[in-house]
């Protein structure tokens, strides 16, 4: 199963998505419609679903815990926040995060707290 296809769409997002210097949902929700990102799940594979899933999000993940900007790493969180709320599966498939990953998100949240992004802290509380 070749999953660089949708790996590259990711990375197409999280960039416009950095690149506008964006810091809220709602500007990567914007994105995500002007790119008509949902229908990467039309274009799923039929079998090992769970495989793509967890791929998906361990690539946004990737981002959420990088070392790159602030805008890069809100990418990686409200990506994987809007694959996980939009995904057609129920129940829905959970999200994995090493320990690891989880100290890195907790980086992630100070930044945020700083830069006052109160629903980045709101969608890390959610999920963690």
């Amino acid at each position: 199963m070749d999953l660089a296809p949708f790996k590259l769409d990711i990375d197409d997002l999280i960039a416009d998505f950095s690149n506008s210097n964006s810091r809220t949902l709602a500007d990567m929700k914007k994105i995500w419609l002007s790119k008509k990102f949902s229908f990467i799940y039309e274009a799923r594979p039929t079998t090992n679903v769970n495989v793509f899933m967890q791929s998906i999000y361990a690539h946004s993940i990737g981002y959420m815990v990088s070392t790159s900007s602030l805008s890069q790493r809100l990418g990686g969180l409200y990506c994987l926040y809007c694959l996980y709320e939009t995904q057609p599966f129920k129940p829905p498939f959970r999200v994995y995060i090493s320990l690891g990953e989880l100290e890195r998100l907790e980086i992630l949240a100070i930044d945020a707290k700083k830069e006052d992004i109160k629903l980045a802290l709101a969608l890390i509380k959610k999920n963690a």
